[in-house]
C-alpha cells in the first residue's frame, strides 16, 4: 500500500481521502481502499519522512494534503525498478476450490456458476474502466512529464485485468461443462 501510495503522490498531491476514493474508483482489484488502511499507511510514509503533509482550511473543515518528498521518491524509485515477483500473487479463492469436493454437488455447480457471474461482472467493469481510460489518455493531461509513460503501464494493468478475467471464465466454463458431463 505504502508504495502505491507513493506512486500516486508523485503523479499529484492529494489528501488522504483522495487517495482512499482513488484506490477505490481505480485500483480495487490491487488493494484495500479502507480510509483505516490508507490513513495507516500515510502515518507510516510521513513518519518515515517519505511523504509530508500540508494542512488547510475549507471553511470549518481542516484538511490534510500529502505530498512526496525526496527521500519517497527515491525509496519510490528503488521499488519500482525492482523485477516484478510471480511468487507474490495470490488468490485464496483457490483454496475454496481446492476444498469444493467436500461440498455436495448441487453446492459446488452453484459456487462455480456464482464465481462466473462475478468474473463476467469484474470483466464487465474492467472494460468500462478502460473505456473510461481510454477517453481520458487522448485529452491532454497537465502534470506530471511522463504522462504517455505512465498511461502507457496503467492501460497494461487493466488489460492484464481483461485477460486475466477472460482466462477464468474460459477455465471455469470448461470446469462447470466438465462437471456436468460426469454427473
Amino acid at each position: 500500500m505504502e508504495y502505491l501510495l507513493l506512486g500516486l503522490l508523485i503523479l499529484s498531491p492529494m489528501t488522504g481521502y483522495g487517495l482512499q476514493q482513488f484506490i477505490r474508483k481505480n485500483l480495487s482489484l490491487i488493494c484495500s481502499h479502507s480510509a483505516g488502511s490508507v490513513q495507516t499507511a500515510l502515518t507510516k510514509l510521513e513518519q518515515a519522512h517519505l511523504v509530508r503533509a500540508e494542512s488547510s482550511a475549507q471553511g470549518r473543515r481542516r484538511k490534510k494534503t500529502f505530498f512526496i518528498t525526496e527521500q519517497g521518491r527515491a525509496a519510490f524509485s528503488g521499488w519500482v525498478a525492482q523485477p516484478m515477483r510471480a511468487d507474490r500473487i495470490k488468490n485464496m479463492e483457490l483454496s475454496r476450490l481446492f476444498f469444493l469436493g467436500l461440498a455436495r454437488p448441487a453446492e459446488r455447480a452453484a459456487a462455480i456458476r456464482d464465481y462466473i457471474a462475478q468474473i463476467s461482472q469484474l470483466k464487465a467493469v474492467l472494460c468500462e474502466i478502460r473505456a473510461q481510460f481510454d477517453a481520458i489518455s487522448k485529452s491532454s493531461l497537465p502534470g506530471h512529464p511522463e504522462w504517455d509513460a505512465v498511461f502507457r503501464f496503467q492501460g497494461y494493468t487493466i488489460d492484464y485485468g481483461i485477460a486475466a478475467a477472460a482466462f477464468e471464465l474460459d477455465w471455469y466454463d470448461a470446469l462447470l461443462n466438465k462437471m456436468e458431463e460426469d454427473a
